[in-house]
């Protein structure tokens, strides 16, 4: 019952004093993984229909479907409206006790719901910070951030807000499928095709994070208005602002989405030149710092492993002949770079 909370910052270039910009990872013991494992059994993640709009936690699954809603509204001469949720410390204010009686709700048996409740409540953390331990403490609510049955736990607790919004019948919809909310882990994004709809998501949103004791973040909610393709289908340059509760909510250009940058142009040249900087600092400041002196083999591996990750490759589908040939000359320049070839020497 005992773990090591290991701050880790969200955000480099953010303000690293500020407590907000730190996610608390819990590192545990082999036994209590055993054990999280073992109980995660008795659990049938995924079965119910609403965990299909939850894409976090889950192999094989991407993000791709936003993307995909987006051009299918668009294409066919709508403006596509979206809110992109932040909740202020989602995992940590999730309520021991509503999240049992969910648990007894779906019919898990009480002995594994006592035993949870248990082990929940009498678990210790200290926290490890530049190689000091904290004194232990208890906890009163929230998950493990990198617990093994974390990720059951919490999409549960979220299910019925999910499920209420679902079954409005506002927003986005494709054929029969409702698609007016998709979620990974707490990143939950609202979809809607009309500026009322999505005004209506918001405040349905709203009174059900309030019934399971979690708040969204204003300052970091924000919204997105991506016009028709065809101009002419265009209704109005501008919109009202939307209302989260009394505070207004700001329209962005472009947002960071699970580190893919999403415009409302949907181009993706942007995209491209995040990759481009992250490819150059991952190359300047730890491959040629830490590996310079390596083989040429290891050099290989090592650039292939952290220089060549392009996950969100994907969703790259619209860009500029200019984006895709920076990208070109960036890998030419990290590998020469990283390898040590010189112009004096390739000629």
């Amino acid at each position: 019952m005992q773990a090591l909370i290991i701050p880790l910052d969200k955000s480099k270039s953010g303000d690293l004093t500020d407590a907000n910009n730190y996610r608390a990872i819990a590192v545990a013991t082999v036994i209590s993984k055993l054990f999280e494992s073992i109980v995660a059994e008795f659990y049938h993640s995924g079965s119910h229909l609403v965990d299909q709009y939850q894409f976090g936690f889950k192999s094989g699954h991407s993000t791709n479907i936003l993307k995909r809603t987006i051009n299918y509204y668009t294409d066919r001469g709508s403006h596509i409206f979206l809110c992109f949720v932040d909740f202020s410390k989602a995992f940590d204010k999730v309520n021991y006790w509503k999240l049992f009686n969910m648990l007894l709700d779906d019919g898990i048996s009480a002995a594994m719901v006592h035993l949870l409740a248990f082990w929940y409540s009498n678990q210790e953390m200290c926290v490890s910070w530049n190689s000091v331990k904290s004194g232990s403490f208890t906890l009163a609510n929230g998950t493990r951030q990198g617990g093994v049955l974390s990720p059951y736990l919490f999409s549960r607790y979220i299910r019925g807000m999910i499920d209420r919004i679902i079954k409005c019948s506002i927003g986005c919809c494709i054929g029969a499928l409702s698609v007016n909310i998709l979620a990974y882990a707490d990143d939950i994004v609202l979809l809607s095709p009309s500026w009322r709809g999505l005004q209506s998501l918001i405040d349905t949103l709203l009174l059900c994070v309030e019934t399971i004791s979690m708040t969204c973040n204003d300052h970091k909610t924000a919204c997105m208005i991506v016009n028709p393709r065809n101009r002419s289908r265009t209704v109005r340059s501008s919109f009202p602002l939307f209302k989260l509760g009394t505070s207004y909510l700001q329209f962005v250009s472009s947002f960071s989405y699970l580190g893919h940058i999403l415009s409302d142009t949907l181009c993706d040249s942007d995209d491209i030149h995040r990759e481009i900087k992250n490819m150059f600092i991952r190359t300047h400041t730890f491959l040629i710092r830490k590996f310079n002196k390596c083989s040429f083999l290891v050099k290989c591996t090592l650039f292939r492993s952290y220089c060549l990750s392009l996950y969100d490759i994907a969703l790259w589908h619209r860009y500029t002949s200019a984006a895709i040939n920076k990208i070109r000359s960036c890998y030419n320049k990290c590998i020469k770079l990283f390898l040590g070839y010189t112009i004096a020497a390739i000629v």
